[in-house]
This record gives C-alpha cells, structure tokens and sequence, in this order.
C-alpha cells in the first residue's frame, strides 16, 4: 500500500514539475479572431518596406512555411515591382505562463496576393509603415488600393 502512495506521489510531483516548465518557458498560440475593419482591405507593398521572411519560432497553430513581414534595407539589386495583397483573416498571437508578463500579444492579419498563389501562409502587423489611401486604384486589375507600404 505504501509503494503505491509513494508512486502516486511521485508521478504527480513529476506532472507538477511538466506543468511548472511549460508555465515558466511561456508557449504560444495563433488564434483566429473577429473580423475588424482591416479585414478585405488591400495593401500595396513595395520591396523597400520589407519582406516576408520564415517565422523560426514555435506555436500552438503553426503551419509549415509561416512568414511574417520584416523591415529590411532596400535591395541594392534593383527592386521588383510592388506587389498587391488583400488582407483575409485576422489573427492574435496569444501568450502563455511567464509569458504575458514579457511579451505582448500582437495583432496580425492573413494576407494574400491579389494575383497568384503563394504556398505559405503570410502574417503582416506593420501599419506603421503604411499609408492609409483614399482614391488610389490598380491600374490592372481596377482594385481599390486601401494602404500603400513603402
């Protein structure tokens, strides 16, 4: 009877010592949430505001080749024209344990090309590096450009 209650014991003390790690290392999870405003809006992204690069870090949610757009210095290269995305989805990067106390939770949106496919998934939250347009429209495709990133 002894042995058994010192099993028990251990294995919850074990559990209790899983339970503590994952709460003290902090996880994350990407949370699809309401729709707002943003949501069908359109972005036009010039290579000089950045690219998508691949998120390294894990979350609860992660799909092979998720990228998030990274400012980064203008290509000395020349430049691609810039490229046209619609915004379908919206996100929250949601935090666990120790981490609330750490990071903030952010705000990203889906997007996609408004031409072609990509096989990835892209996450953009840099507005700040966007400005909102009131009468700007695609010479293309006639699509109303709503924010232009440069």
């Amino acid at each position: 009877m002894m042995s058994v209650i010192k099993k028990v014991l251990l294995a919850l003390f074990a559990l209790g010592l899983c339970y503590f790690t994952i709460w003290l290392i902090g996880f994350s999870s990407l949370t699809k949430i309401e729709d707002d405003n943003y949501v069908g809006k359109t972005l036009l992204i010039y290579p000089t505001a950045g690219q998508f690069v691949l998120i390294e870090h894990w979350y609860f949610g992660k799909q092979s080749g998720d990228s998030y757009f990274y400012s980064s210095p203008p290509n000395a290269e020349g430049d691609p024209p810039p490229t046209l995305y619609r915004m379908v989805a919206k996100y929250q990067d949601v935090n666990y344990g120790l981490k609330t106390l750490l990071v903030s939770d952010v705000i990203e949106y889906l997007l996609e090309p408004v031409k072609g496919t990509v096989d990835k998934r892209l996450f953009f939250f840099a507005f700040s590096r966007c400005e909102e347009q009131t009468d700007l429209f695609d010479q293309d495709t006639n699509i109303k450009i709503d924010f232009v990133c440069d």
